[in-house]
């Protein structure tokens, strides 16, 4: 209840000292009611959030489907000119069954000369099983040295009983492409061919297919250097029970994963790729990536903002983050529709979006002023201000690495090739659990960065890796 200092007094009969008192305590309680008010608002905001208006992870939404910032295609099925795949007869088949039709069913008459058939194919896969190689190497005696000589085994045979580069491919692929945890690769390879490898054997094909990886991680590397554009981002994991990270550097062609366990400029500079890289990364807007000793260019994810922009415009009603929404989505459509017909915009309409979007922050100010603000304490005290007012002050600073995607055709609006690439590490932790060691992180990191690139070139998997583990290069394009 808000009074004036004329009406307490004539409440309390023009008595001034109790008048102060009731004016103090009125004081106290609105100042009270503005405290809850603001912790209230901040409650339903966190309650509120959802992986559309924030940044918080698609898992975290629970049963609840929030609204999709997509907009509808309106077709249903394949897009077009999707391949598709289906069985086709093949005409060598490894097997024929003949079903003989020796007389006519109905008048039995013979049909012994009579020759025509209708053929079917059943494709199956047959039982697996260990293939055993037993290496020989022959001992005679020299007749001329007197003394008896051995044949070399091969390089990879170093023990009377081992098992073979394709079981380490294998539990690679099982691993770093089928997310499974060691127990359950134990248990397959049981159930498919009766011989069950320890965990230590399955770390050892880890650890061998890590080490015989090294040089494809690095001509990874040197591929993301040469590059205009990459994407970059990083995802919490859990490792022994403490939080660490796993960067990505990726572009649509090539993955590169590394883990770290810290996730700002310190694991930048200790990982190399961003001190050396001279193009443009797309990020999403962590401060680390503004040091001054970094060179590159920056280009920052619009969908983030975008996220950003809904929760304001619905836990704030702040006018201007919906109509800053809006333009950053129509901007993306007259982009796409630019560069289907291989033109760019031109410097007229890029002036036009540059204007509006100055203009819209320019009333946003007006509105996220209103906003509550409230003061660090501590001995470097300062006023901290909303969230949307730290989104405008991002927006307007940033302005030129948010909308580069207007004049620079090779910038994308988003960063989900970096969240797609770095999604499987959430999926191996949801399948497999923690990692045990830091040293168990790396080894997938470097399993998944080529698995990854090997799919965006279309190689098969499992072959590729035998290849590798044979001593044969893959070849991963230029």
């Amino acid at each position: 209840m808000n009074l004036t200092q004329e009406q307490v007094l004539t409440i309390c009969k023009g008595d001034k000292e109790i008048a102060s008192v009731v004016q103090l305590l009125l004081d106290q309680q609105s100042a009270r009611i503005q405290q809850l008010e603001k912790r209230v608002h901040e409650l339903e905001r966190q309650l509120g959030k959802n992986s559309k208006n924030s940044s918080k992870p698609p898992s975290s939404d629970g049963l609840r489907k929030p609204t999709n910032l997509r907009t509808p295609g309106g077709k249903k099925g394949a897009p077009k000119e999707h391949p598709g795949t289906t069985l086709c007869q093949v005409g060598n088949p490894d097997e024929i069954v003949i079903h003989p039709l020796s007389s006519c069913p109905d008048c039995l008459e013979s049909l012994g000369q009579v020759e025509a058939y209708e053929k079917r194919q059943v494709f199956d896969v047959p039982p697996p099983r260990l293939l055993v190689t037993e290496h020989r190497a022959e001992k005679k005696y020299c007749p001329r040295c007197r003394c008896t000589k051995q044949a070399s085994f091969p390089m990879e045979v170093q023990a009377p009983v081992q098992y073979g580069n394709s079981m380490a491919a294998w539990t690679v692929y099982l691993h770093a492409f089928q997310m499974l945890p060691l127990d359950r690769i134990a248990q397959l390879f049981a159930d498919l061919t009766t011989h069950r490898p320890s965990e230590g054997s399955l770390l050892s094909f880890l650890k061998k297919s890590y080490d015989a990886l090294e040089p494809v991680e690095q001509a990874l590397e040197s591929q993301l250097l040469a590059q205009d554009k990459v994407h970059a981002d990083e995802t919490g994991c859990r490792v022994n029970g403490k939080t660490k990270w796993m960067h990505v550097i990726s572009d649509e062609r090539y993955t590169l994963l590394r883990f770290h366990a810290k996730r700002g400029s310190e694991a930048m500079d200790e990982m190399g790729f961003l001190p050396r890289y001279t193009g443009t990364v797309v990020h999403d807007c962590m401060q680390s990536y503004f040091k001054e000793r970094y060179a590159f260019d920056h280009a920052l994810c619009n969908v983030h903002l975008l996220r950003e922009c809904k929760g304001i415009a619905e836990h704030d009603r702040h006018k201007w983050a919906q109509q800053m929404s809006d333009l950053l989505k129509e901007s993306w459509k007259l982009v796409l529709v630019s560069r289907q017909s291989q033109t760019l915009l031109t410097s007229e309409v890029i002036q036009e979006l540059q204007e509006r979007y100055d203009a819209i922050l320019e009333a946003g100010a007006l509105e996220w002023a209103q906003d509550p603000v409230r003061v660090k304490t501590g001995t470097q005290g300062r006023k901290i201000k909303s969230k949307a007012g730290n989104l405008g002050g991002r927006l307007s600073l940033h302005k030129e690495a948010i909308l580069s995607f207007l004049w620079r055709p090779h910038i994308p609006f988003d960063n989900n090739q970096a969240e797609r690439d770095l999604r499987m590490v959430k999926v191996k932790q949801k399948v497999s659990g923690a990692f045990r060691t830091e040293d168990g992180a790396r080894i997938f990191a470097r399993l998944r960065s080529v698995i990854s690139t090997m799919i965006k070139h279309g190689h098969p998997i499992l072959s590729s890796l035998s290849d590798t583990f044979r001593g044969k290069s893959i070849f991963l394009g230029t």
